[in-house]
């Protein structure tokens, strides 16, 4: 079955069974969208439902764990949910079809691209599409206040000019963005509010500085309504690209140690080790492994390696092309490129 909207996607997981198998495939150019899906699954669906969330990523070991755990399974297992990042990587490798899964078990893919069909043959209500596209420039302020009305929002000629400038066409990018307006305009969340050209500066331009390890830490858990709202904190002279550049290409780095420590079976100290996080205090050490875990989950040696050269070059292009009053657009335009896309 193909979905035409992320709606439709939760009005058909909200009425599907639970102890039946799933497949969710999300598609295309804006697979971010399966954040949503997963939010809604986990405050919706499997609210007051024990399950356990297992995400791949496209390594060689996740292909292995995909056909050795999916299939292992018991009557008295709980509800699974295994999450596929850069399916794309992970479905290359795949030299059989899937034409049955174990019962209570929901396989959610994210594929940037379009999905080769032929691999997945399952009964059609057991498997949804939904293919994500860019949004059409003569469709952006029509999305952008419906949106907007589901928060009670109206959006004034102004608000939305400075949005579809501010955005790239991303509808996950667009809906991150409306949210934030609902969470940081003061008002009476019961009634209709008017959305001024300054209540989307103050939103998005708040005066105060940023927090770079927050937008940092943003970016590697692909927490894009996060790194959208501190990245628009930038007060010069006292923020800088320069150096959340060099904490970037420095926390990249560490992960991309920490993924190799991984590969190599490396115990936690050998871990801190190649990190070169060991001489820390301990409450700080334990804190950057859980977070080097949790990135690791979300990005693989291949892509780490990939951003870590575009942070190079991108750093060679700040300091000698890129004029200043350029910078934070386009740092914030390659970001979301790099992190989110």
């Amino acid at each position: 079955m193909f979905a035409k909207s992320l709606e439709e996607v939760k009005k058909y997981i909200e009425n599907y069974p639970k102890e039946d198998c799933l497949i969710l495939v999300v598609y295309g150019k804006d697979v971010s969208l399966v954040d949503f899906i997963l939010e809604y699954i986990e405050k919706k669906i499997f609210k007051n439902i024990s399950y356990e969330l297992i995400t791949l990523t496209g390594e060689v070991e996740d292909f292995n764990q995909i056909v050795n755990e999916i299939y292992n399974f018991s009557l008295f297992s709980q509800n699974r949910i295994y999450v596929v990042r850069q399916g794309k990587l992970i479905f290359k490798n795949f030299k059989f079809k899937i034409r049955s899964l174990p019962p209570k078990t929901w396989l959610i893919i994210e594929y940037e691209d379009t999905f080769p069909f032929q691999l997945i043959q399952i009964e059609d209500n057991k498997i949804l599409y939904l293919e994500t596209k860019i949004i059409y420039e003569n469709q952006i302020e029509f999305f952008l206040q419906n949106l907007a009305k589901q928060y009670h929002l109206i959006l004034s000629e102004e608000a939305l000019n400075e949005i579809k400038m501010l955005f790239p066409p991303k509808e996950s990018i667009l809906r991150t963005a409306i949210y934030n307006l609902h969470r940081n305009i003061e008002r009476d969340l019961q009634k209709t509010f008017y959305v001024s050209y300054e209540e989307v500066r103050n939103v998005f331009y708040p005066i105060g500085g940023w927090d770079v390890f927050k937008i940092i830490d943003a970016c590697f858990k692909k927490d894009i309504q996060t790194f959208l709202v501190e990245i628009e904190k930038f007060n010069p002279p006292e923020d800088n690209h320069f150096s959340l550049l060099k904490n970037l290409l420095n926390k990249t780095d560490e992960l991309r140690k920490y993924i190799i420590g991984k590969k190599m079976n490396m115990n936690s100290e050998e871990l801190l080790q190649i990190t070169q996080i060991h001489k820390k205090p301990f409450i700080i050490q334990k804190k950057i492994l859980k977070d080097l875990e949790y990135y690791s989950n979300l990005f693989s040696l291949e892509k780490i390696n990939k951003i870590y050269n575009l942070i190079l070059e991108f750093s060679f292009a700040f300091r000698q092309i890129i004029e200043d009053h350029n910078k934070k657009t386009i740092f914030t335009k390659k970001a979301i490129e790099v992190f989110f896309s």
